[in-house]
């Protein structure tokens, strides 16, 4: 069940780190200039990239019946 989600989450950090990770002073010049485009013109796009793992929430009941959970 939980195999999907987590693909999910890895491929999309993989891309993040292959954007991060850039050295190249043009690839470097053009990763940031479209962050600042994006950050300017379409602020809520880059949290989109969130979606569905920072909203995440485990499903219910995430306990068997009857059982109580204990710190």
């Amino acid at each position: 069940d939980r195999l999907p989600r987590t693909m999910d989450v890895v491929r999309r950090s993989a891309r993040t780190a292959r954007m991060i990770t850039l050295t190249s002073a043009p690839a470097v010049a053009l990763r940031d200039a479209a962050i600042a485009a994006v950050g300017r013109l379409a602020p809520g796009l880059a949290l989109r990239s969130f979606d569905g793992i920072a909203d995440w929430r485990p499903p219910t009941p995430t306990y068997p019946a009857g059982a109580q959970w204990k710190a």
